[in-house]
């Protein structure tokens, strides 16, 4: 049975998309939140530091973890410890708790895991494997 390659891969990547956009939103909603509490320029370079840099360790082994293991079990995964540490810090924000070090620990958290690796992987492996 053949397989619309194009379609599925058209689908995948649009919510994959939707996803990240929605990524982005809550991490810049989180950093404005820090710096409107804090009024502070080094507490914006902080965040951004935590933010972003265990995406670039992560990186490096997400290539080999994309490889090893079952790349939608990984973008499920990925994405699903994303929603529930953003669900985690609106709940949190919503009972009161403004810790700047919670805020912090979540963002360096949503930022771990090999999701783009895998997302390249499986692009690249679903169209390959839909052109033999």
């Amino acid at each position: 049975m053949k397989t619309n390659w194009k379609k599925n891969t058209a689908l995948f990547l649009t919510s994959q998309t939707l996803s990240l956009f929605g990524t982005m939103i809550v991490q810049y909603a989180i950093m404005w939140h820090i710096v409107l509490k804090t009024q502070s320029g080094a507490m914006m370079t902080i965040y951004i530091l935590v933010a972003v840099l265990p995406t670039f360790f992560t990186s490096l082994l997400g290539g080999v973890w994309a490889d090893r293991y079952n790349k939608k079990h990984l973008i499920n995964l990925a994405d699903s410890s994303i929603a529930l540490i953003s669900l985690a810090i609106a709940i949190s924000l919503s009972a009161g708790i403004d810790s700047i070090a919670l805020l912090m620990i979540a963002a360096c958290v949503r930022a771990l895991g090999p999701r783009r690796s895998a997302t390249g992987g499986h692009v690249a492996d679903t169209v390959h494997r839909s052109r033999r």
